[in-house]
């Protein structure tokens, strides 16, 4: 094979790095299969001068090698899933920025404050907004990065969020299309089928993707999901969906990246590069490992070499999706993206975007219940116990804020006694605190779907007959877990920006944030 049309497959693949960064061996796959993309995750992240160390050093090897310069794309989408988690980098995420009642113009202005931090950290793409609409309140995955469940409101923030990043040079890569919000399933971990029928989609999930397609979004993330009234295979593999949909139905003429080839959804019944052929032929332009696994790209480049010699996988095809890519690169100057720390850190600690992130995120915090509790806290001895913040299903967390709810609100409480507790259930420590004295407490509950055994502490306080009010560390979906606690609170996520936010507003009785959701069990 002619090294041209090597160079030409290599545009369409997307790596992760090593932790210890650009090694030996990294530097010999890259220039093997002249890898044209990287993805950052969040131990490439650990401080902004390693960040941009990194970025430089990736642009100027990728340029060496192959003649153009990369798409460094982030995970940057605010809230839990978060790469940057420092200073005004640190930003709600979409379902708290829903809550809060921010409009299309408020998302176009936060999406320029992280394009342009992104673009000087050295970042020219970020994986965000999630349009997915969160129909389905046991989806595990989504959640709470959606803006919510009415397509329309997601559309509108989501095309904000998306024109603001792309404002100051950034492509944003919308996902995850077509759609991951209906669902139960997680494609980290298991295949997982959409059923809605074709029209309802088309009113529903879709509109949020035709809106921003409408609007010359530069990139869509696929979703692993099966859409059953399309296709038979994950969208991903799916030329129904990939071409006929996304092409010739929606019109959409950016670039399409997958989600992570790693994920089970579609690495366990087509492996050793069998997604990777399929995704090529269905219509996406970039495949992403998200992780660096030389074994698996070296499958992934090697599958689709033979493709080609064989006839299965024609240099037309590769020619189209490469000039999709030579396009967005062009469009979004992606030669002249080469990061500079000083604005970086100029933006970054630049205390009004800061506070108005702050004030972001206060705005969110949303009383779903009180049958009087909260008004009264003052001056009473209050017992706060939360569990310390933890990734379920990251596969990195080098930079994870590490963190626990009821260590920040003692800052705003100081007649309060603090216990950790255990997401597995109750601990020796937070039996001892819950029989001891206190008038008052407050409880964090994370993802209790997923950890049931967290809430032996609301059941222990129960019968305790101790007023309790529960704090919904994630998602507001808990309610129906905890809806018989006299007071419950929604924070969304669970950052060290949202605990201090969620502490402050307990603190000043103050719940602005209105729900964007419909909570089963909650009249």
């Amino acid at each position: 094979m002619k090294s041209g049309l090597k160079k030409k497959i290599g545009q369409l693949f997307m790596l992760g790095v090593p932790t210890e960064g650009i090694t030996d061996e990294a530097a010999e796959l890259y220039e093997k299969y002249y890898i044209g993309n990287f993805t950052l995750n969040a131990n490439d992240c650990a401080s902004l001068d390693m960040l941009c160390k990194l970025n430089g050093e990736l642009r100027e090897h990728t340029y060496r090698n192959t003649g153009i310069y990369p798409f460094v794309e982030v995970d940057q989408e605010g809230g839990w899933v978060t790469r940057i988690y420092e200073g005004a980098a640190m930003i709600s995420g979409a379902m708290s920025f829903a809550a809060s009642g921010a409009d299309e113009a408020k998302m176009k202005k936060t999406g320029a404050k992280i394009g342009k931090i992104l673009r000087a950290l050295g970042c020219n793409a970020n994986t965000a907004p999630v349009l997915d609409v969160n129909i389905n309140p046991d989806n595990p995955i989504i959640g709470t990065r959606s803006y919510g469940e009415d397509p329309e409101k997601v559309a509108s923030l989501g095309r904000g969020f998306s024109d603001g990043l792309q404002s100051e040079g950034v492509m944003a890569v919308v996902k995850h299309f077509p759609g991951h919000g209906n669902v139960v399933g997680d494609t980290h971990l298991n295949i997982v089928h959409n059923s809605t029928d074709a029209d309802t989609l088309r009113k529903t999930e879709y509109v949020p993707f035709q809106k921003v397609f409408d609007a010359k979004c530069g990139g869509i993330m696929t979703a692993h999901v099966i859409h059953d009234a399309f296709s038979k295979t994950p969208s991903t593999l799916s030329p129904e969906i990939m071409t006929e949909l996304l092409r010739n139905e929606m019109r959409f003429d950016g670039v399409a990246i997958t989600d992570a080839m790693g994920m089970k959804a579609i690495s366990e019944p087509y492996p050793n590069g069998e997604a990777a052929v399929k995704a090529i032929l269905a219509g996406c332009d970039i495949l992403l490992y998200y992780t660096y696994d030389k074994e698996a790209v070296e499958k992934a480049v090697n599958a689709v070499y033979k493709a080609i010699e064989e006839g299965v996988i024609t240099e037309a095809r590769i020619n189209k999706s490469y000039e999709r890519i030579m396009k967005q690169k062009k469009r979004f100057d992606v030669a002249s993206s080469a990061p500079d720390i000083e604005l970086a850190k100029k933006l970054i600690y630049n205390e009004a975007d800061k506070a108005e992130n702050f004030a972001d995120k206060l705005a969110s915090i949303t009383c779903i219940k009180d049958d009087g509790v909260l008004k009264s806290l003052s001056g009473k001895k209050i017992l706060c116990i939360s569990p310390i913040c933890d990734a379920i299903r990251g596969v990195e967390e080098a930079n994870r804020q590490i963190l626990s709810f009821a260590d920040i609100f003692a800052e705003e409480f100081e007649n309060s006694i603090t216990c950790v507790s255990s997401l597995e259930g109750m601990t020796p420590e937070a039996e001892e605190a819950i029989n001891g004295e206190y008038d008052v407490a407050v409880v964090g509950v994370f993802d209790a779907a997923s950890m049931p055994g967290q809430l032996d502490i609301i059941k222990a306080l129960e019968e305790k007959g101790k007023p309790t009010v529960a704090v919904l560390l994630r998602t507001p979906y808990d309610y129906k877990f905890v809806k018989n606690c006299d007071a419950v609170i929604a924070s969304y996520e669970y950052t060290k920006l949202s605990a201090k936010a969620t502490a402050v507003a307990i603190r000043n009785c103050d719940y602005r944030g209105k729900l964007p959701v419909t909570l089963p069990g909650k009249e």
